[in-house]
């Protein structure tokens, strides 16, 4: 028998990962564009792109794995009572 309050729980989780990276994704690229529309110069455009591209990448493939792992704990709990029926005991 399949525990659904413990899917429930994974789902929650899986959720509130993916809105937090949402938020933080969103509130990144606000003060990007506010620090962007001071720039004066093309090489303070060109050095303030790079910085953010370079985070905006890391933060990216760190919220992934993260989010991955949860999605892979997810599916191990739900098609746990699936795949145990076919096992040899």
């Amino acid at each position: 028998m399949t525990d659904f309050s413990s899917i429930q729980q994974h789902l929650t989780a899986i959720t509130t990962a993916q809105s937090d990276f949402a938020k933080s994704s969103f509130e990144a690229s606000k003060a990007y564009f506010e620090k962007l529309a001071a720039v004066k110069s093309p090489d303070k455009f060109t050095e303030l792109t790079a910085e953010y591209a370079k985070s905006a990448q890391e933060t990216f493939f760190a919220e992934a794995t993260k989010i991955g792992e949860l999605y892979r704990t997810f599916a191990q709990e739900a098609f746990k009572p699936i795949t145990s029926s076919f096992l040899p005991k």
